[in-house]
C-alpha cells in the first residue's frame, strides 16, 4: 500500500486564466468520453501512481481511474497541469 492524497479544485474560485487552462485540457483530452478505467499495469508491476479524477460540469459527472503507466495519452497533460498544483 501507499500514500493516499485527495485534492479538489473549483474553476469557480480559480484565477480566470487558471480555470480557462484546465477547461481546455477536460476538452482537450476528451474528458467526459474517456473509459471510466483504464488498463491495469502488468502483473508484477510495481511503484506506479494511480489517479482518480472526477470532474463535474453542470449535470454531467464522470470519473476515470488510471495510472501512470498506462493512462491514456491525452490525460496526460491534464494530470501534468494538476500535478503542478498541488499544494
Amino acid at each position: 500500500m501507499g500514500l493516499a492524497n485527495s485534492v479538489s479544485w473549483d474553476t469557480e474560485t480559480m484565477n480566470s486564466e487558471e480555470a480557462k487552462k484546465v477547461r481546455e485540457l477536460v476538452d482537450n483530452a476528451n474528458f467526459f468520453a474517456l473509459s471510466p478505467e483504464s488498463e491495469k499495469p502488468k502483473s508484477g508491476s510495481a511503484d506506479y501512481i494511480r489517479y482518480k479524477i472526477t470532474v463535474e460540469d453542470g449535470e454531467n459527472k464522470h470519473t476515470v481511474r488510471t495510472n501512470d503507466i498506462t493512462k491514456p495519452a491525452k490525460l496526460g497533460h491534464l494530470i501534468t497541469f494538476l500535478k503542478s498544483k498541488k499544494v
